[in-house]
């Protein structure tokens, strides 16, 4: 993030600048604002790459943390039945190893192996597992599984509600992550419109506007009732409010697709690089192609 600040403060040194006048009632203000395509373009993909190795981390995090919470309810089920048939709790862990039951049982074999070693409880060894991955379920699972061992004859009524339980919450979240996914796709869509319509605009629209003249009665030509447009200028200031809404829409994305706003800046780093590169692609077919 720090980058990205870097990069937009250098950007705007560097780049050539229009002064633009802004009226608000008396007050009258007159804001330096970039107008290179080029340099914009630059910028927004240097922006775009820089966000990348935040956002892959916490994308790769929540996957491991989604693939712990969808585990959890087969991870019960076999600590029920294992438990339930009258192995140990050692026994148990030599299941979870042989079957495989992905990453969390891997945790909880291994929590299972230090506690019997007299290292540390399995619920200490789940808790600061759920510290170090910052995952919520993980943590509640410990409890879980503490109260259960200790519940004696009630272990398996307790397990058998615990795996109802978690297994309605991955239901619940699977149903939700697929009702989600239909409007991810839209943010895409409508941002990618409003590149298309902002380019048809600015690169085909207004300089024909700025070519307007008007014919008198009496067949003399005026001048232009339409001062020149600053292309570069406004091409910049789409590039720019396209990098704002990309990165606005990602931490959206990410907050409500993913429960973490910064899972969506990866989200947000595509966006803006697909969006640059369709502007820069319009200027140099539309705009150039009909100069």
């Amino acid at each position: 993030m720090v980058a990205v600040v870097i990069t937009i403060m250098v950007s705007y040194a560097l780049l050539p600048k229009t002064y633009v006048q802004v009226s608000i009632g008396e007050l009258t203000l007159s804001a330096p604002i970039p107008c290179s395509i080029v340099g914009a373009t630059l910028t927004a993909v240097a922006i775009a790459i820089e966000l990348l190795p935040l956002s892959i981390t916490e994308y790769r995090l929540w996957r491991v943390n989604n693939e712990l919470f969808m585990d959890i309810p087969a991870v019960i089920r076999v600590l029920r039945d294992g438990l339930g048939s009258g192995q140990s709790l050692v026994g148990v862990a030599g299941i979870l190893t042989r079957i495989g039951k992905g990453r969390l049982g891997g945790i909880i074999a291994e929590a299972i192996t230090k506690e019997g070693m007299g290292i540390t409880t399995m619920k200490g060894s789940l808790i600061e597992a759920s510290k170090e991955l910052g995952n919520n379920y993980l943590a509640m699972l410990a409890v879980v599984l503490d109260m259960a061992i200790k519940s004696g004859a009630r272990l398996q009524e307790t397990l058998d509600m615990a795996y109802r339980s978690f297994e309605d919450m991955v239901s619940y979240q699977l149903e939700k992550s697929n009702e989600v996914k239909p409007y991810l796709a839209l943010i895409y869509v409508v941002m990618a419109i409003y590149i298309v319509l902002a380019g048809i605009i600015i690169y085909l629209m207004m300089p024909s506007m700025s070519r307007i003249t008007i014919t008198t009665s009496a067949g003399v030509i005026t001048a232009p009732t339409i001062s020149t447009v600053d292309t570069q200028l406004f091409s910049s200031i789409i590039v720019m409010s396209s990098v704002i809404q990309s990165i606005i829409a990602g931490v959206i994305i990410g907050r409500i697709v993913y429960g973490k706003p910064l899972v969506g800046l990866l989200h947000a780093s595509i966006l803006i690089t697909v969006l640059t590169l369709m502007n820069y692609i319009m200027y140099l077919v539309i705009y150039l192609g009909t100069a």
